[in-house]
């Protein structure tokens, strides 16, 4: 082969190790519905943001939102490339905000595979043991917008359990995040909580918690499909396989098994969008006026 001919192909790999590629953006932005408190949610997300740019060869931005329908938005809006959501909020963005969406990565995790439970959680020792013992208590949902949060459990009480949270217990409010839940139940200040089993794994690996023994479990869901990451569907086709070969190898890197085994997981699988159509019916179920607050 002809050095001149070398020459070029080395330049060619080098524009694509910089990203110099049509269409990508300068800077792709992802984001992540509020799982626990923004405080130091960029530091804790530096090592993937340093993989992700390694990988693709353009910088890499944390996009920080306070609440779920900040996420939505900016991602159907084109302010964010990537993001994190749960099954209920993605399959909510596609519906309600006509986001152009895609998921092509789900959570694995350590303690139950790519599938995981919305959790009704009080402190043990507090004397609730079982949902007719929180009758009358302060209960806390997550956000409007959460899976495990708000919509599954809100479906169980609504189809099964048959019972209207605002004349059920003496008040309903929304914490923010799944931290504030947990940390809420566990100091005391929240009575009775929904929230998820990977938080309170996400907890017990930051140290704020001892583990699941500091709670009585009033009910466990049915298995959840793994939390989705999804892109935008109009990002350049070779960036979107770019993307999901970075998520679904980072595992394989000593920061990266260190970073997802901090938030309880084992690694990213592969997602589709079908994946998520048993949300679609859980989110037409709780439109019905029955299933309210």
């Amino acid at each position: 082969m002809r050095k001149g001919t070398l020459l070029v192909l080395a330049l060619l790999g080098l524009s694509v190790a910089l990203g110099q590629r049509p269409g990508w953006p300068k800077e792709l932005v992802i984001a992540e519905v509020p799982v626990e408190s923004a405080a130091d949610y960029t530091a804790r997300y530096q090592p993937f943001l340093e993989y992700l740019r390694g990988k693709l060869g353009i910088p890499v931005r944390l996009f920080l939102a306070t609440d779920y329908t900040a996420v939505q938005v900016a991602q159907a809006q084109g302010q964010v490339h990537v993001a994190f959501y749960g099954p209920a909020s993605y399959v909510d963005a596609i519906k309600r905000l006509k986001a152009p969406i895609e998921a092509f990565a789900k959570e694995d995790s350590l303690r139950s595979g790519v599938v995981y439970h919305s959790l009704i959680i009080a402190k043990r020792g507090s004397g609730i043991r079982t949902l007719e013992d929180a009758r009358g208590k302060d209960f806390a949902f997550v956000d409007p917008k959460s899976t495990s949060g708000y919509k599954v459990p809100m479906a169980y009480f609504c189809l099964e359990a048959r019972i209207r949270p605002r004349e059920y217990f003496r008040r309903v409010t929304f914490a923010g995040t799944h931290e504030a839940v947990i940390l809420g139940v566990a100091q005391g200040t929240i009575p009775v909580g929904a929230t998820w089993d990977t938080g309170i794994a996400i907890a017990q690996n930051k140290g704020q918690i001892r583990g699941l023994q500091e709670f009585e479990v009033l009910w466990r869901s049915d298995p959840i499909p793994g939390s989705p990451w999804a892109f935008r569907k109009d990002l350049p086709a070779d960036l979107r396989i770019y993307l999901q070969r970075a998520f679904l190898g980072f595992h394989e890197t000593p920061a990266g098994k260190a970073w997802l085994e901090a938030r309880g997981l084992r690694r990213f699988a592969p997602a589709t969008d079908r994946d998520y159509d048993a949300f679609r019916k859980v989110d037409d179920a709780l439109e019905r006026p029955e299933c309210q607050l």
